[in-house]
């Protein structure tokens, strides 16, 4: 039996997975939560073989919630189930543990197919997703620094540990600065980057070259 974790911050669509994943035999839908900070709370107390993470989230994104859970529960399997067709976060997920990407205007078959994939330890890419991801790393790199925000050293160094999913305080503390000092690193990145999140902030840094 195959215990799924469906985390989405839409209540309408993660009642309408649990449904459509209920009729599978061999699968077991144990829980859901509306972001990522809620399912690694659920993943502290319960278990599940596969996570299917929605990116674009409020209080914790996919990208960060992926990293922590790979750090804390390195047996889970995560697939990424979204609608942001990006090649950059088809990257982002995958580096930071992801074992499969889909977007959520895929079909049951394939979402079973992906399911069963990474449960058994492949990963697994729908073609929109593999599509997306050859032509982010085959797209030339922006060369004139006309466009290019100026990030300073210690931003970049803060840049990196946002990419890897870890908090202001645990930045901090690798830093060996407060985290209100962090805070103010990660505010001036997406004032710079025109970002909205930590997951836009190393997106935008990726296409631009930063990283």
């Amino acid at each position: 039996m195959i215990r799924i974790l469906i985390v989405d911050d839409h209540q309408l669509l993660r009642d309408g997975l649990r449904q459509m994943l209920t009729e599978e035999m061999d699968i077991e839908v144990v829980g859901d939560a509306a972001n990522g900070k809620e399912a690694i709370e659920w993943l502290n107390i319960h278990e599940a073989d596969v996570v299917l993470m929605d990116v674009n989230m409020p209080e914790m994104d996919g990208v960060e919630a992926t990293a922590r859970i790979m750090t804390a529960f390195p047996d889970c399997k995560i697939l990424a189930l979204t609608m942001l067709d990006q090649g950059s976060f088809v990257q982002l997920m995958l580096r930071n543990g992801a074992m499969g990407y889909l977007l959520k205007d895929t079909t049951k078959k394939e979402l079973l197919e992906a399911i069963h994939t990474i449960y058994k330890g492949d990963k697994y890419l729908g073609q929109k997703a593999t599509d997306l991801l050859v032509r982010n790393i085959s797209k030339p790199q922006r060369g004139s620094n006309t466009f290019l925000p100026k990030i300073t050293r210690r931003e970049k160094e803060v840049l990196q540990f946002i990419s890897q999913g870890k908090s202001d305080v645990e930045i901090a503390a690798l830093l060996h600065v407060s985290a209100s000092t962090i805070e103010s690193h990660r505010k001036n990145l997406r004032s710079k980057l025109g970002a909205k999140n930590s997951a836009e902030i190393v997106r935008v840094a990726m296409e631009r070259g930063l990283m």
